[in-house]
């Protein structure tokens, strides 16, 4: 039983996954898309799209898992194998046909690796594969920073470009002997570490060079693209992910190039990019914001050389619109579930009758079955919790197991108090009868049960109804001999004189009735009361 709760749970985080996996694609492809649609706006303005594209992301499971949900119905056309019932029948009705190899299917199983599970496994693989980089790189920061050779001499200098960049935190200046091109780190105490060579470097590449580092700074970059970084290694296998991810790393430098440029003459600072980007080797990691690479140096130079180019910091108003359209979106699809509803002939599901709810409709039938063989055991073992986590997760509360009744029978066979009420309340049917397994009165009261007899009873259960192989409730409590219950049955109006057809073969039986059963039982006690009660031979 167990073991089926826990596969329920990895299905519902199964689902769930899918449901962000969609979701956040959408959201990439609608980013990439806006960013590819400001093509000719500025830098700035496509890394804010883009950033609020890995901000939404980010927030996606959230509003998944946690946000409250609101369900759409898809009309879907099921086959006639899809809906087929494995294990559920119309109450009171005929037993549905097991599948072929039902036997096979309903015998307890041992939990096996699913695909939900494998599927777990391999992202929680691929995703510590590509956070632990990221551990590494803080780390090495880190270590860089604590190593750096404070420039003091700079530090006047880079006070007034921070002014004038509207910059308000102090910015401090390192060197370092390991470092070939410029980059920043941090965001309460931001840093800027240089090549230990930057001493030699002429007075207006030093100054392109924090102008730079100094923009990274006033955007917060780092905090941007280590929130990205992250969102990359949850979503390692989506490509477009990795895509916008690129995009942003280069808007985010093409921000800072607009910025130098601005105050610079442009084909001097292209000159100088080269230059480091030259110094510095191909297959070098870099774990922070580098002023220089390779990888997007041809990109930046001619954006650089572009005089066409759009350039600036974006407006109050680009800020404000990429920020109400990221909430919307992710307020608005985040907490959407699509609900798939049967139509046509094979709607099985939504006949009245059925035994099946729309949503257990939308669960495959093999999942149906697993999930009422588990509802059935924690009926039967009496666990109310497991009983209302399998019912929560499409369980459903009439199926009928072969061999073993419903739910509800179990829990009356074994005494289950508690478990019979939780059972009732949730809609469960006190007549509903399985041939071979009586119906929960019957079971009841051949086990005798007093406390789930008057409970049944005061339900509603049919005090008198038969089932073929079961008889009735009267029967069966006088053959097992439990007096007090067949003095309740009887206070309760049962008939005393009750005659059911019990075979034995295709062509032979006899007629059963409560005193008949007794005497043949040598109930003395039962007998005698039948017949103060009106019982005849």
């Amino acid at each position: 039983m167990m073991s089926t709760i826990a596969d329920a749970a990895v299905f519902s985080s199964s689902s769930a996954a899918v449901s962000i996996l969609l979701k956040g694609t959408l959201f990439v492809i609608l980013g990439l898309a806006a960013a590819w649609l400001a093509r000719r706006q500025r830098a700035s303005v496509r890394h804010l799209l883009l950033a609020a594209t890995f901000a939404t992301l980010l927030a996606l499971p959230f509003l998944v898992l946690l946000g409250p949900a609101v369900s759409v119905e898809i009309p879907v056309r099921a086959g006639d194998d899809a809906l087929a019932p494995v294990n559920t029948t119309v109450p009171n009705g005929p037993v549905a046909r097991p599948a072929p190899n039902a036997g096979a299917v309903l015998a307890r199983r041992p939990y096996a690796l699913s695909w939900p599970v494998l599927a777990l496994g391999i992202w929680l693989g691929g995703a510590a594969l590509l956070l632990l980089p990221i551990a590494f790189d803080l780390w090495r920061v880190r270590r860089i920073v604590r190593q750096g050779l404070p420039w003091i001499e700079l530090r006047p200098k880079i006070s007034a470009l921070a002014v004038e960049g509207g910059v308000l935190r102090f910015v401090d200046v390192l060197r370092h002997e390991e470092i070939v091109s410029p980059f920043t780190c941090g965001m309460w105490r931001p840093v800027i570490v240089l090549p230990a060579t930057a001493t030699a470097w002429s007075d207006a590449d030093l100054e392109r060079a924090l102008v730079h580092e100094l923009e990274h700074v006033r955007r917060l970059d780092w905090a941007v693209q280590l929130a990205a970084r992250l969102t990359c290694g949850c979503y390692w296998f989506h490509p477009l992910v990795w895509i916008a991810w690129r995009r942003l790393c280069l808007e985010a430098e093409r921000a800072c190039d607009d910025a130098v440029v601005e105050r610079a003459e442009r084909t001097d600072y292209a000159e100088q990019l080269v230059s480091m980007a030259e110094r510095m080797s191909v297959t070098e990691a870099h774990p922070v914001l580098g002023m220089a690479n390779r990888s997007d140096l041809l990109s930046r130079v001619a954006a650089l050389l572009d005089g066409t180019q759009r350039r600036g910091r974006a407006g109050a108003f680009a800020a404000t619109g990429a920020i109400c359209a990221a909430v919307v979106l992710g307020t608005a699809i985040g907490p959407v579930r699509a609900v798939g509803v049967p139509i046509g002939r094979d709607a099985v599901a939504e006949a009245p009758g059925s035994g099946q709810t729309r949503d257990q409709a939308s669960l495959s039938p093999k999942r149906i079955h697993r999930l009422d063989v588990a509802l059935y055991e924690a009926a039967s073992d009496g666990d109310v919790d497991a009983i209302s986590r399998l019912l929560d997760a499409g369980a459903n509360v009439n199926a009928t197991i072969i061999g073993d009744g419903s739910p509800l029978i179990g829990a009356t066979r074994e005494g289950q108090l508690s478990a019979v009420r939780l059972l009732l309340d949730r809609g469960a049917d006190p007549n509903m009868g399985v041939p071979g397994d009586g119906n929960p009165l019957i079971m009841a009261a051949r086990e005798g049960h007093v406390d789930v007899v008057t409970l049944l009873l005061d339900s509603g259960a049919s005090i008198d109804q038969s089932v073929p192989g079961d008889e009735n409730a009267l029967i069966q409590a006088s053959g097992s001999g439990h007096l007090e219950i067949v003095k309740l049955l009887v206070s309760r109006g049962a008939n005393v004189n009750a005659r059911v057809w019990a075979p034995r073969t295709p062509n032979d039986g006899e007629w059963r009735t409560p005193l008949g059963m007794a005497r043949s039982h040598s109930h003395t006690q039962v007998v005698e009361f039948l017949r103060s009660a009106g019982a005849v031979e």
